[in-house]
């Protein structure tokens, strides 16, 4: 049997990535609402190629982990399907 030592590292959150990804996820919920049809209940209409280039236009200016943006988009998607 083998013993590791476990130690408490402490990590600060990057503010610059935080703030960040809450202006991408306001773009992309500005970008959503254009795309939303209400009648009795709303809907969201959006092809594939629409996401892509949204997903394309948030890229632009981001230089963290590609995976933000796409947690921000199925976010945005989550809030205004629910």
């Amino acid at each position: 049997m083998e013993v590791f030592k476990s130690y408490r590292i402490p990590v600060e959150a990057p503010k610059d990535m935080i703030e960040a990804y809450f202006v991408v996820k306001q773009r992309a919920l500005n970008a959503f609402f254009s795309h939303v049809k209400v009648s009795r209940k709303a809907h969201l209409k959006l092809k594939k190629e629409n996401l892509r280039n949204l997903r394309n236009e948030l890229m632009r200016d981001w230089s963290f982990s590609k995976h933000y943006v796409d947690s921000a988009i199925n976010s945005v998607i989550s809030l205004v399907k629910g």
